[in-house]
């Protein structure tokens, strides 16, 4: 217990982010699982994922403090709408996409958001910043390699991204409207609400292995969640918020693993870039 209490603030966020975060491309390694055992509706997942997630968050800390006045703020409801979009999305993408790939290209999100909190929140820009995301940019072109032949599946996880986006610029306009877990708790609730019509009708049949799977989802991605939610109270999301490129990393082993879909030369290259450029401005916010 007092090696914990030695390690600065900034270092225990970064550990309970840089391993947390493994959680959503796990859960998203389960949602492809769930279209190779069964034809399944990308909704579906993404409904499940949803309902079970405001359950497990809510157990994880013990049903406190949900302000339900949040349903009346119709700015919480377009950015939960904005996620769940990009969850959808992604989920589409990985149907047919390898992890690695899809994980890639809808990470232009974190790039268009930077500059999309300097263009609406006025945010500050800074160079060195700046270069990295642009070099991240050239690392997800080499991956998608966009153009006539670029498959459906990585389209959907572009335009995942751009919704992704627009979720990040809304979180920080929101910042001062409700705590982190208010606004996570809020998400998954609204998310579930903005699916049911959807989710409901779209439900495959269930067996033990399909039960199994939208469970392990449902909880990787809780855990992938909670552990940003926690450490943003930690630190300043916005200095540990590049760990988030090692989703990246975590979806190329996943597919690897599980799937056997090994990265061709260029994939490689690109995600390297990606990788490389994340922590990069990862080191210069530790140095701060």
């Amino acid at each position: 217990m007092s090696y914990f209490k030695s390690i600065s603030p900034f270092t225990l966020a970064a550990l309970i982010m840089g391993i947390g975060i493994a959680g959503i491309p796990f859960g998203d390694t389960a949602g492809k699982m769930m279209f190779l055992h069964t034809p399944v509706d990308p909704i579906f997942i993404a409904w499940s994922r949803y309902g079970l997630g405001v359950v497990l968050v809510w157990l994880a800390y013990a049903g406190r403090g949900f302000e339900f006045s949040v349903f009346k703020d119709w700015r919480l409801w377009l950015r939960a709408g904005f996620v769940t979009a990009a969850v959808v999305s992604i989920l589409n993408s990985i149907a047919t996409e390898p992890l690695a790939n899809a994980f890639a290209a809808f990470f232009i999100g974190p790039i268009f958001a930077y500059f999309g909190a300097a263009l609406f929140l006025k945010e500050k820009i800074t160079w060195f910043r700046t270069i990295t995301l642009i070099i991240a940019f050239i690392g997800v072109l080499i991956v998608v390699r966009p153009g006539i032949s670029m498959s459906p599946g990585l389209l959907y996880a572009l335009m995942g991204g751009m919704f992704y986006a627009a979720f990040l610029v809304s979180t920080r306009w929101l910042s001062n409207v409700a705590s982190p877990r208010i606004l996570l708790l809020s998400n998954l609730a609204m998310g579930t609400l903005l699916l049911t019509p959807w989710g409901v009708v779209s439900i495959p049949e269930i067996d033990i292995e399909m039960a199994g799977l939208v469970l392990w989802s449902a909880a990787a991605s809780a855990i992938g969640n909670l552990a940003i939610v926690i450490s943003s109270s930690l630190v300043d999301g916005s200095r540990i918020a590049p760990l988030i490129y090692m989703q990246v990393v975590y979806a190329t082993a996943f597919g690897i693993l599980f799937f056997a879909d090994f990265p061709d030369e260029w994939t490689i290259v690109g995600l390297a870039i990606l990788v490389t450029s994340g922590f990069a401005s990862f080191f210069a916010q530790k140095s701060c």
